[in-house]
């Protein structure tokens, strides 16, 4: 029915980015407006990212042991993707707080608007470490075939098996 896949990272990966990506967007959003309660959303946005993150760097962390037995060589590319991932997750844990802080001053529009812009900032620096794991991550897996499994499928073609006979 429902099968959590093996391994777990890269199907993790992609929930943070795109959140991230999206609380930027929406932290930006409401350093302009308020309205339709634009704040509470991309403070939530935001803290769905950092958990994300979390989980990701969590995941990774998992996933390093079993593939530097298969690929030794691979372990200057998996550190440089995993302190990218680490960084992407602690401005998101920054960005995160910076947009319930403030939430707190929901009312004080000057200083609402100061925090808004702050949180932008420590957001869009999510952004670029997020862009960087992924640029990365991606290298890693598309260039040099780190965590990549080739398994056979069993689409070849099919053999004929010794109980067939031609005269029936």
């Amino acid at each position: 029915m429902f099968e959590i896949p093996d391994p777990l990272h890269p199907a993790i990966v992609h929930f943070p980015i795109v959140l991230i990506f999206l609380g930027t967007l929406l932290s930006i959003l409401t350093i302009f407006t308020r309205r339709g309660a634009l704040p509470q959303f991309a403070a939530f946005i935001l803290i769905l990212a950092a958990g994300g993150a979390h989980l990701a760097v969590n995941t990774g962390g998992d996933q390093v042991d079993d593939v530097l037995r298969r690929m030794p060589d691979a372990k200057p590319l998996i550190l440089v993707h995993a302190e990218w991932g680490v960084k992407m997750r602690t401005a998101a844990v920054i960005a995160a707080i910076s947009a319930v802080v403030a939430l707190a001053f929901y009312r004080m529009r000057r200083l609402r608007r100061v925090l808004a812009f702050i949180t932008a900032i420590i957001a869009a620096l999510a952004c670029y470490c997020a862009f960087e794991a992924a640029k990365h991550g991606g290298a890693m897996v598309f260039h040099h075939g780190v965590g990549v499994q080739i398994q056979p499928n069993g689409s070849g073609p099919a053999t004929p098996t010794p109980t067939a006979t031609p005269n029936g």
